[in-house]
């Protein structure tokens, strides 16, 4: 067995603060917005708003925007840097002494084109619309125009060791009565067998591993995943108490074990090992040792579709080892498909049952909302925010576009916790997301996206949130992706308004 977990990660809090450059000042704003820009959106805006599209160029030395929608757009702040103090500023289009806008009352007309202009010390970044929308300059025309870096604080929100098990989740969770029930629609049911601690020993043959470090006292922690099956023998010895995979877990069963010493074989680390991805069939692995939580979840050696917690599906651990714990989020089963068969099935063969083809196809039920409140945002204060998320994405859709429609997979934003919704958000599509893994032999990147934020100004304290979700169920033999998502950071930088 080999181990797959491939890709650098670019999203400790260090890095970001000293690599990303003024060039990614613009980066920040425009470019690794993970959508275009013309795909961002803040939440319950008026009809009409997906029409107000803007391209932003330099010429003659100023930044001129030109409207390509098909509504009259009304620019409401121009973002620029203050290049003496190396800050960021929100200033008003109609009143700001510092970048004057040459279009009457702000307002560009479908096809028309203004003019910003800047007093010296400052370069004009983007603008924001009276709907809240953000548009950006491209960075290669940034930093032509500029010719400095500039480095960006990040504030971390999420990152190193905030917690170490799957309960330590419900902290950040909004509804947190989704961790055990309410949360995945799954075709074949399982139900929690065992929930205890100490010592285990198993025998299993798997077909995919998560394996993570506790940065806090390096124990390890698993998620295991398979079938009874996958293999003769498959057993698992917990205390004096032993289950046989075989008559339990017929179609399936998901292992959790977390703060685990001991030994494991073949000698494995942290990393994912996508088995039956790869190889169409299980590893086999050995565990001894003893674990201060034992999770063992299974079907009913029956058929049954139905609602189960999140629990099964979530891996919390450092799989890099560089010192931040993933939450990892994870539908994904067995193999992979396409647009013309349901993607993860597995072939069982057990006891009575012979050669039957299971479907293994998970969604959520509603995305899973993350409110990370130990990092207020007062709105009297801040204009505008940065948002920097690290993450990974893998789906188990060999054609991609062909298989799936193009559905919001995560979304990240400012939160209300009042009203218990999004201020302002933008997100991460599938479309997106399927660029940075190859399906088949398993390979992830772990990548870093950034957003710039609008902060409305209305006196409230607000945080960062973020959504996850498989929101592919199945639709014949078409949009059945199941996923893994780790996310491994989020940091922000904030803005103050200047005028």
């Amino acid at each position: 067995m080999r181990r797959l977990s491939r890709g650098i990660s670019e999203a400790v809090a260090v890095v970001i603060a000293f690599a990303i450059l003024s060039v990614a000042m613009l980066y920040l704003l425009t470019n690794l917005l993970l959508v275009p820009v013309a795909e961002q959106k803040a939440v319950e805006l008026p009809l009409g708003y997906s029409d107000e599209s803007l391209v932003l160029f330099v010429a003659g030395g100023n930044l001129m925007v030109k409207n390509v929608g098909s509504v009259p757009v009304h620019i409401k702040y121009i973002v620029a840097i203050n290049m003496s103090s190396n800050s960021k500023v929100l200033l008003n289009s109609l009143r700001s002494t510092q970048c004057n806008f040459n279009a009457s009352n702000a307002v560009i007309n479908p096809g028309g084109t203004a003019a910003i202009t800047c007093a010296s010390g400052y370069a004009p970044l983007a603008v924001v619309t009276e709907r809240g929308r953000v548009f950006s300059i491209d960075p290669r025309f940034y930093a032509i125009a500029i010719g400095r870096s500039y480095g960006i604080p990040m504030t971390t929100v999420y990152g190193g060791i905030m917690f170490t098990s799957s309960s330590g989740l419900l902290k950040f969770l909004e509804n947190k009565t989704m961790m055990y029930s309410g949360a995945v629609n799954t075709s074949i049911k399982m139900d929690l067998y065992l929930n205890t601690s100490g010592n285990i020993n198993a025998n299993l043959n798997a077909a995919l591993i998560l394996i993570g470090l506790n940065p806090a006292n390096n124990k390890l922690n698993m998620l295991i995943i398979g079938s009874g099956s996958l293999g003769s023998g498959q057993q698992i010895t917990v205390n004096s108490g032993s289950v046989d995979l075989s008559k339990v877990a017929m179609y399936r069963y998901r292992l959790k074990i977390e703060n685990f010493s001991g030994t494991i074989s073949p000698n494995l680390g942290p990393g994912i090992y996508p088995c039956y991805i790869n190889f169409s069939r299980g590893c086999q692995l050995t565990i001894n040792g003893r674990a201060d939580r034992i999770v063992l979840y299974t079907n009913s050696s029956k058929i049954t579709g139905g609602i189960v917690g999140l629990d099964p599906y979530i891996f919390v651990g450092d799989l890099n080892k560089n010192g931040n714990v993933e939450v990892v989020f994870v539908t994904q089963d067995f193999s992979t498909g396409n647009s013309n068969s349901v993607n993860d099935v597995l072939t069982v063969s057990v006891l009575t049952v012979s050669g039957r083809r299971q479907t293994y196809v998970d969604a959520t039920v509603k995305p899973v909302r993350l409110v990370f409140s130990g990092t207020p945002i007062d709105s009297s204060r801040y204009r505008m925010a940065i948002l920097s998320l690290g993450m990974f994405f893998w789906d188990n859709s060999e054609d991609d576009v062909q298989d799936n429609d193009n559905r919001v997979i995560m979304r990240v934003g400012l939160y209300d916790a009042v009203n218990k919704s999004f201020v302002y958000s933008t997100y991460l599509s599938y479309y997106e997301l399927n660029r940075y893994r190859n399906v088949k032999p398993f390979s992830i990147s772990y990548i870093t996206k950034d957003f710039m934020i609008y902060v409305p100004n209305t006196g409230r304290t607000y945080y960062v949130a973020v959504e996850i979700a498989d929101p592919y169920n199945v639709e014949g033999a078409r949009n059945d992706a199941d996923i893994i998502l780790g996310l491994e950071y989020i940091g922000i930088a904030l803005s103050v308004y200047s005028g």
